[in-house]
């Protein structure tokens, strides 16, 4: 009874403790402001640190308290600007709004983590010099990269990648996502400015575990021939879109153990495979990849082992158990297969449609082939698990070649692997989806051949456009040259309590993709609007499911694009 008693008392004091420490929100106008609040702010309670709309320079920070949020006051209002130097080490820290667009530390990295479970989002470096714009350090874990843009890193900064993931024998389970990566300068090549980096060449026996998912590639192949490089175990490359980038590949670097699926490489470079084994590449699209640059739709590169193996060196084997999977190549550049070194490489069920040239080259002997399908000039000799048959791709509503009513259905090959499938990652290693989202069958000979499955149903992925990753406020931010209404778009009323009236343009002339994200870039409402459904050009969008606060309300259609920020209070 005694014991009962004691463990009310504590739950109550608990409880009032609780009460005690609400939520506070503070508001400073000054970098000193800023971290004073920051090292008195509770803990228990997540307080909130807004940062005034303003160009602050020169500011050194340090985020030590955890579970707190620091975010300017309107979403991309605050400049950092200047020799800045940020430091992360607590814990679940919301980091937000904030840009960076004119400055130089030299050879320093401007925003480090160490702590983990923290979420850098909605913010934009642009045109600053630096070695590193964000490096996650080794060590921590589960945090994540959201809705930001990086662009512009200067051909004269010190060489460094712009988001470093380091690794060690901790686990790091990062998330890189919905951002994006655009005109990078340089010289191309292997220069070392590449968008993403996880791990480096010794770290290739760590277990990472980070995922890049839902990013944007574009034009950054000046800053290194390199989108992604991977140099370290066990990550997923997934939902991404590279464009415009015929010099720069998704590069399988050196790390073992690592998965692309789902990703489009539209007038881009495809992937490169060097000095790595035991890759799986599935359910991918290339169209145009590799063509007039180069680099390739896909590059096999073998590195000689040094005889016998140094510290440095260790490797014994390179490019073993190399596996590309379901995958569509439409009107692409050269595959290359490296002509040695490959051993035990398998690719199954690929669809190849090649216009004029050859399809591959460098043929190597280390590679089997079962229920590919092609149309074109093969330029190498199959023995078997190659046949020649019109895929009759057809273009389709997401604006890429899938299979149409023509084609042939149905008939996948079981000839291939077991694709990996890494420990605590929601991964796909048995297909059951296709690029775009759709549901494939379980069994494995009823599939489909190449990335789309010729069905029906909801489709969660396509490629992206730059309107759908970074900051929401950017394009808010921009002169729209695609707003060509007569009539202005407008929200009433705001704030809002249950229903909001979308006012749209009378020139409107396609459906419209309304999304509402939260400030910290979350997103918690999206939903397509038929042009056929407004009435006097207006619609109701019932937000009676969303709590109290501010919000991003993006509006996007063929011909217009607009950024409203609301707030809902009830």
């Amino acid at each position: 009874m005694k014991n009962l008693k004691f463990v009310t008392f504590l739950l109550l004091l608990n409880l009032m403790i609780m009460q005690t420490l609400k939520a506070t929100t503070y508001y400073v106008n000054s970098i000193v402001a800023l971290q004073t609040k920051i090292n008195s702010a509770s803990t228990v309670a997540g307080d909130s640190i807004i940062l005034a709309d303003g160009t602050y320079l020169n500011s050194t920070l340090t985020i030590g308290k955890s579970n707190i949020t620091v975010m300017s006051a309107t979403p991309g209002g605050v400049f950092l600007n200047g020799t800045n130097d940020i430091t992360i080490s607590g814990n679940y820290v919301i980091f937000s709004g904030f840009q960076f667009t004119s400055g130089d530390i030299g050879s320093n990295y401007l925003l480090k983590v160490s702590g983990s479970n923290n979420k850098i989002t909605q913010l934009n470096f642009s045109n600053y010099y630096a070695k590193k714009y964000i490096e996650i350090q080794a060590g921590s874990q589960y945090n994540e990269i959201s809705y930001c843009n990086l662009e512009k890193k200067p051909a004269a900064a010190e060489i460094g990648c712009t988001i470093q993931i380091s690794t060690s024998s901790v686990i790091g389970y990062h998330k890189i996502r919905y951002c994006s990566f655009q005109n990078y300068y340089g010289i191309g090549g292997d220069n070392g400015n590449e968008p993403i980096r996880i791990g480096l060449g010794a770290e290739y026996l760590n277990k990472s575990r980070t995922i890049v998912e839902y990013c944007y590639f574009n034009n950054t192949g000046l800053g290194d021939s390199e989108s992604v490089s991977v140099k370290c175990q066990e990550n997923v490359i997934r939902f991404c879109t590279f464009t415009n980038q015929q010099n720069a590949m998704l590069c399988f670097r050196n790390g073992d153990n690592n998965v692309a699926y789902s990703n489009f490489f539209i007038n881009a470079g495809g992937i490169r495979v060097k000095e790595a084994n035991n890759i799986y590449c599935y359910n991918n699209y290339f169209e145009n990849s590799g063509v007039g640059s180069t680099a390739d739709a896909v590059t096999y590169l073998y590195v000689a082992p040094l005889v016998p193996p140094t510290t440095a060196s260790p490797r014994t084997i390179n490019l073993e158990n190399i596996n590309f999977i379901h995958n569509t190549f439409y009107n692409c550049g050269d595959i290359d297969l490296g002509g040695t070194g490959a051993m035990r490489n398998t690719w199954a069920n690929n669809i190849f449609k090649k216009s004029s040239g050859s399809i591959f080259k460098n043929a190597n002997l280390g590679t089997s082939w079962a229920g590919n399908l092609y149309q074109g000039t093969l330029g190498i000799s199959f023995a078997s698990g190659m046949t020649s048959t019109n895929p009759f791709l057809a273009l389709n509503s997401e604006g890429y070649y899938g299979l149409s009513s023509s084609s042939p259905v149905n008939n996948a090959n079981a000839g291939y692997p077991t694709i990996l499938n890494i420990t605590n990652i929601d991964d796909d290693p048995t297909l059951l989806f296709d690029i775009s989202g759709q549901p494939r069958p379980s069994t494995v000979t009823s599939k489909d051949v190449g990335c789309d499955e010729y069905t029906t149903g909801t489709t969660t992925n396509h490629p992206l456009t730059l309107s759908e990753v970074g900051p929401s406020y950017l394009m808010a931010l921009s002169a729209n040259p695609f707003d060509l209404s007569d009539k202005k778009t407008s929200i009433f009323p705001n704030p809002v309590k249950n229903n909001l009236t979308i006012q749209f343009p009378n020139t409107i002339d396609s459906d419209t993709e309304v999304t509402i994200i939260t400030i910290n870039g979350q997103l918690v409402k999206k939903q397509i609007i038929a042009q056929n459904e407004l009435v006097d050009y207006q619609k109701l969008i019932d937000v009676t499911d969303l709590k109290n606060g501010i919000y991003l309300l993006q509006l996007h259609s063929t011909n217009y694009s607009k950024v409203f920020k609301i707030v809902i209070q009830k």
